[in-house]
């Protein structure tokens, strides 16, 4: 090793006067070097000679040369790489700072907010590299540089350029990819082909350890503690440090979830779990060196847009094949973080609203922004840095964007509002329930519906008379561009509404014999370019599929994106320009939850059951069994569950699974089950694993009613959600009939004694 490095030194000398060692580890040796050119300080590191012979020096460096395009404020660059003699260096930029590891043998724990801002520019940098492409496969505190007290990424790429090119061939020298103490369960066991999973793993190791002062899983040999990573389940961050926020931990024991598909699906969820917000990015217009300051937060963010499957394309680029969609930050200001906010309507309970809206063009975007205990809007350019509040918007929610960029039409309670980009005094386009849908149909006119969807109005920004009519409910659709068509999400499936003639069918997905099948499951829907579907599937992963408006039938659906906030409904904060790039908000999936119980005056209670989809459910009197409608990939099941134990079975499975009731005793159920033919009402034991009889059946009707409350074999009262009508029927007689009780009411229920 000392001849050639004496022989490195010698063929660099023109360039690099080497003048000592900084450290070495399993893979290289780094040197403090000068850069005659530049006039700089480097790091030049020289690969290990025995794993130089294995890898190949000329396929080693043809493999980094990947790399060297990364460039990202929280990545640590490369500058150069070459070969003298078989002896592998490549040379990346000196940092006048210490490691994370530095820092953590000298303080033990870091600050808790040090340890999460660390963390969240890493999971940044992760984010970045992974939509190029590129797994790190090697983080750990040493690989994590602080300049400045900001996170540095350091020899991204290397451990899958000796893993590319090495292959098998790596246990020859008796050295390993990764360090055992952040290896993924996956990469412990030596699977090859790796994805961003597997270095969200490893960055939750190192938050756990820069939060308690140890890594989750130790060990006195690489074996040992290799069986605990496959094998063990860590000890909880909160007990080894009380004043961990649960928001925190629960971010970080996600991510170190022995299974991939446990994980956050992409860095960008986890950094925002970390901060308990979601996350900002912006597009490729803007040059990197511009792009989100350190230690800003990132509540949005913007990629663009392309499918590469069998030529499938979105946007303007349709066709085109890309390895997959870049994805760039845009700072947000600290004093001005993203709301998602719902409906501050006093007529409706609440309904979530996409609060993001990007311009057509692409040049800027608008959000809604927290400001104290009310919102505003901000303007985001996406060009430049410039970030300024919108005035005249003081308690806005839902923002959405003229066509032509200069208006915007927002909500304000009950009231629908036009404010210029410039800001100023809004001006009140309607006064109303209007919460359920707000967008732009043209340049001349904005289109909204009520809380419930029933009620359709078309209003002038010019400021003429809204007109509006009833039509079919359509709960947070949009407009179908260039038609006056409305998809609509309707319990988790597409519909498409004519608001003019008040028609509306169901997309359904296409059999391989082309003939219909399923109906489309997911939420969030938008048609692009008239011919293709974009939505969140019922996992969250916003996802694309061919559309035929003559057929309606959708084709096969392709993941485009993971980690997207979803709001309870399954409304997504997501928003496309006019080219088919995408500005989207990272973070949790509120569809997903868990289920409690509260007696009067005492504290929430968690049931034995797994967090899921849950639609519709109900306790048993005896607390024994819990009944729960869940959404499923493709339908409803209704699931049984035993709470002694939290076992389940699933009794019945449908497109739509409505509003199960237990019996008094605790034996049988009442529930609806509704597809886009039929509407039935059910009634049956599950224990007796037969199925249930029909109590009534007709063809399938808006107003068709969904049991709420059930009193007795002869009496209970149903709802018809299209017209907020209550009814009451007898499930005991042969042909019931519905009786109008309540107009104007919802979720209504019966008393003890039978009475509403």
């Amino acid at each position: 090793m000392v001849d050639a490095l004496s022989g490195l030194k010698t063929a660099l000398a023109d360039r690099y006067q080497l003048e000592r060692e900084l450290g070495h580890g399993g893979m290289a040796t780094v040197y403090l070097a000068h850069d005659l050119k530049h006039d700089r300080k480097v790091a030049v590191k020289v690969l290990r000679p025995e794993l130089a012979a294995v890898i190949g020096a000329e396929r080693f460096l043809a493999e980094i040369k990947t790399t060297a395009n990364l460039q990202h404020p929280h990545i640590l660059g490369l500058f150069d790489s070459g070969q003298v003699d078989g002896t592998v260096f490549y040379v990346m930029p000196f940092v006048d700072g210490e490691s994370l590891r530095d820092r953590l043998t000298r303080e033990k724990q870091l600050p808790i907010e040090d340890a999460v801002r660390i963390s969240r520019e890493v999971a940044d940098a992760l984010q970045y590299a992974h939509a190029q492409g590129v797994i790190h496969r090697d983080i750990k505190p040493e690989n994590i540089l602080l300049h400045g007290g900001h996170a540095l990424v350091a020899d991204f790429g290397i451990a899958l350029a000796a893993a590319t090119t090495a292959g098998t061939r790596m246990t020859e020298t008796g050295m390993s990819l990764g360090t055992p103490t952040y290896m993924s369960p996956e990469q412990a066991m030596g699977e090859r082909n790796l994805d961003a999973r597997t270095d969200i793993y490893a960055l939750g190791c190192v938050t756990y350890e820069a939060l308690v002062g140890e890594p989750p899983f130790t060990g006195p040999t690489a074996q040992a503690i290799v069986a605990k990573v496959m094998t063990a389940t860590p000890e909880s961050l909160t007990t080894l440090r009380r004043t961990v926020p649960p928001a925190v931990a629960r971010a970080v024991h996600r991510a170190i979830e022995k299974l991939p598909a446990d994980r956050f699906p992409t860095a960008a969820a986890f950094g925002a779990a970390l901060s308990g917000e979601g996350g900002t990015h912006s597009w490729p217009a803007e040059p990197v060196a511009q792009r989100a300051a350190p230690g800003r937060r990132w509540p949005l963010a913007l990629v663009a847009l392309l499918v590469a499957s069998a030529a499938y394309g979105i946007g303007r680029r349709s066709g085109s094949a890309v390895a997959g969609p870049s994805v760039f930050d845009a700072a947000l200001p600290d004093t001005a973080p993203m709301s998602f906010a719902a409906s501050t309507s006093t007529s409706s309970y609440g309904v979530p609203l996409r609060n993001l809206s990007v311009a057509p063009s692409g040049e800027f975007a608008v959000y809604t922004a927290r400001q104290g205990d009310s919102t505003m809007l901000w303007y985001r350019s996406l060009r430049d840095a410039t970030v300024h509040p919108i005035t005249g918007t003081r308690g806005a929610t839902a923002p959405r964007i003229s066509p032509d960029g200069q208006q915007i039409a927002f909500l304000r309670g009950d009231r629908v509002m036009l404010v210029p980009l410039g800001g100023g005094e809004a001006r009140m386009l309607l006064d109303a329930n209007s919460t359920a849908l707000l967008q732009w149909s043209s340049a001349n006119q904005v289109i909204t519906s009520d809380a419930d969807g029933n009620r359709f109005s078309w209003l002038d920004p010019g400021g003429g008379a809204p007109r509006s009519k009833p039509i079919p409910r359509c709960s947070f659709g949009e407009n179908v561009p260039g038609t006056s068509l409305l998809i609509c999400s309707y319990n988790r499936s597409a519909l498409v509404i004519d608001p003019d003639s008040g028609t509306r069918w169901a997309i359904r997905s296409a059999r391989p014999d082309g003939k219909a099948g399923s109906l489309l499951a997911g939420s969030a829907f938008r048609v692009v370019d008239q011919h293709y579907l974009v939505y969140l599937a019922v996992d969250g992963t916003l996802t694309a599929a061919r559309y035929d408006p003559a057929t309606r039938l959708a084709g096969r659906a392709v993941s485009l994106l993971g980690g997207l906030r979803r709001e309870g409904i399954g409304e997504g904060q997501f928003d496309f320009t006019t080219d088919g790039s995408l500005l989207f908000a990272p973070g949790v999936d509120a569809t997903i939850g868990r289920i409690v119980s509260l007696k009067p005056g005492g504290t929430p209670q968690l049931l034995p059951v797994e967090g899921a989809d849950f639609q519709r459910y109900d306790l048993s009197r005896d607390r024994r069994w819990l009944a729960a409608s869940v959404q499923g990939p493709e339908a409803n099941e209704l699931r049984i569950y035993d709470l002694r134990d939290g076992q389940h079975f699933s009794w019945i499975r449908g497109e739509l699974v409505r509003h199960p009731l237990w019996s008094a005793d605790g034996e049988q159920l009442l529930f609806a089950v509704r597809d886009s033919t039929r509407w039935s009402i059910l009634r049956g034991a599950p224990s007796s694993g037969a199925r249930p009889d029909t109590v009534a059946s007709m063809a399938y009707d808006p107003g068709n009613p969904d049991p709420t409350d059930w009193h007795d074999d002869h009496l209970a009262v149903g709802q018809d959600w299209g017209s907020s009508i209550a009814t009451r029927f007898d499930p005991g007689a042969a042909h019931p009939s519905f009786d109008t009780v309540l107009t104007g009411a919802r979720f209504a229920s019966l008393s003890p004694n039978g009475k509403l």
